[in-house]
């Protein structure tokens, strides 16, 4: 406890309580989707991933469900998922 004591008055610690990151107007709502697959799968997916130089399985995810959207007509909920510029 001293220890951590002597780290915060170096100022090397935050000391308080913690900071909020301000938002601009109302929070958005979120959903966490569970997606479950097996390790191997998600290996090849990170690697296919690298390979398209993609920053994230996020993105990975967004840019497929925007071209399956597409593909199968649903052109408006497909634009909701479209690659920003």
């Amino acid at each position: 406890m001293q220890w951590k004591v002597r780290q915060a008055q170096k100022g090397k610690i935050p000391v308080g309580p913690r900071r909020t990151r301000p938002t601009d107007g109302e929070a958005p709502n979120f959903k966490v989707l569970p997606l479950r697959m097996e390790a191997e799968l998600v290996t090849q997916l990170d690697e296919a991933r690298e390979r398209l130089g993609l920053k994230s399985r996020m993105e990975l995810f967004r840019r497929s469900l925007h071209t399956f959207l597409l593909e199968v007509g649903e052109v408006r909920v497909a634009e909701m998922f479209a690659p920003e510029a």
